[in-house]
């Protein structure tokens, strides 16, 4: 006698666990962490919720609450994310900033260099502070103990070390450090404004060449192609003798 062939139904997981073994586990992780920091930076912390995040993730909402748990784990898990990605470069910031061998004018250059390529592999790096650190509290805290402040110190470091040295002229540090920062940030955060001026506009690329070329020709007096000369001093007019 024939046996009756039985057809299992494959079991249902429950919402928001990855199957076992599943591929997709660490790009679900890191969708759903980019598009957190999108939207927190956009909408701030109260104005996004778990769902919505996923939502722009494109992952099922469960898998937001597995990885997470709480917004708050998960706005905490974008900042920690930042700081990894930072600490290869506050490393060798430090390095810039014990290598006095090597002339200022080039551990200058190198962490210029430094800042413009990380804001621009994290656009909207920029937006994500400035809308953190319009708030007070906790989070701030967090934001400054745990990115700001370890990027910071090294930076300042060198901008004193320039200044000593006359590479750059003697002027509030500090004030210096968040207007470097937030010239690069926010100019990448908001790169969509040069669209309605710029004649030619390009590419991420281009902005950070172009930026590049920027931010050397005014600190440094140079760009990519060497030095751009040194400016003439302009002498006031003869008075006239009466």
């Amino acid at each position: 006698m024939e046996m009756q062939k039985v057809t299992r139904k494959p079991l249902r997981r429950r919402p928001g666990r990855p199957a076992k073994g599943q591929k997709g586990q660490p790009q679900g992780n890191l969708a759903l962490l980019r598009a957190a920091q999108s939207s927190f930076a956009r909408y701030g912390f109260e104005g996004v919720s778990l769902r919505g995040i996923a939502a722009a993730a494109g992952v099922d909402p469960g898998l937001a609450t597995h990885y997470f748990g709480t917004k708050q784990a998960m706005w905490e898990a974008v900042i920690e994310r930042l700081a990894e990605r930072c600490s290869q470069l506050v490393s060798e910031l430090q390095d810039l900033v014990t290598g006095t061998d090597t002339p200022i004018e080039i551990r200058l250059e190198t962490a210029f260099r430094q800042l413009i390529n990380i804001c621009s592999e994290e656009p909207d790096f920029g937006m994500f502070v400035a809308r953190i650190g319009s708030e007070r509290g906790e989070k701030l805290e967090f934001l400054i103990s745990k990115l700001l402040r370890p990027y910071h110190d090294p930076f300042q470091s060198l901008l004193k070390q320039a200044m000593k040295a006359k590479v750059i002229r003697k002027q509030p540090v500090e004030v210096l450090y968040f207007m470097v920062l937030h010239a690069v940030a926010m100019t990448v955060s908001y790169r969509h404004l040069l669209e309605h001026f710029e004649e030619r506009p390009g590419d991420i690329d281009q902005l950070k060449a172009d930026m590049t070329r920027c931010i050397l020709a005014t600190f440094l007096n140079k760009d990519d192609r060497g030095p751009i000369g040194k400016a003439r001093s302009v002498k006031s007019p003869a008075r006239r003798q009466v």
